[in-house]
């Protein structure tokens, strides 16, 4: 893929002997810088989501990987749910009505999206009980986690 040789080209130029897969972050970050420069000055858009492209295409993200954070992600908004569930009085999460199930994950996500720093309407979650604010913290380092290596590569 062209996107290829421009990282490649760009790591030659800048005196990077290593694969593009063994880049160290900041490295891989001027890889990147470069490989934007140059497609930019032809006069071309990238899409969303070329970088991670890219980065899978050299190594540098398996697929293994991004897979296990995602289920990692997903385990922790089923803790959240299963809060969510016992403080509405609604008991285990596999036991619940398929209305009930909704209603939990309604509540879930609006729990999660308002109890993030970067909410457009921030809620004070400081009325959540302590395990709930240890489950949203750690939801909240796992997505910033992904948002860190996603900048890092």
């Amino acid at each position: 893929m062209e996107w290829i040789e421009a990282a490649e080209l760009a790591a030659h130029n800048l005196g990077l002997g290593k694969s593009l897969a063994a880049l160290s972050p900041e490295h891989w970050q001027l890889v990147l810088a470069s490989v934007t420069d140059r497609v930019r000055l032809r006069g071309e858009l990238l899409p969303v989501g070329w970088r991670r492209t890219l980065a899978r295409q050299v190594g540098r993200e398996t697929e293994a990987r991004a897979a296990a954070h995602i289920v990692a992600l997903r385990a922790k908004r089923e803790e959240i749910a299963a809060h969510v569930a016992q403080e509405l009085g609604l008991g285990d999460l596999g036991e619940l009505s398929r209305e009930d199930r909704a209603a939990v994950d309604r509540q879930t996500n609006e729990t999660i999206e308002a109890c993030t720093a970067d909410s457009p309407e921030p809620a004070d979650c400081s009325d959540a009980d302590r395990t709930m604010r240890r489950l949203l913290a750690e939801h909240r380092a796992l997505q910033e986690q992904r948002a860190n290596e996603d900048n890092a590569r």
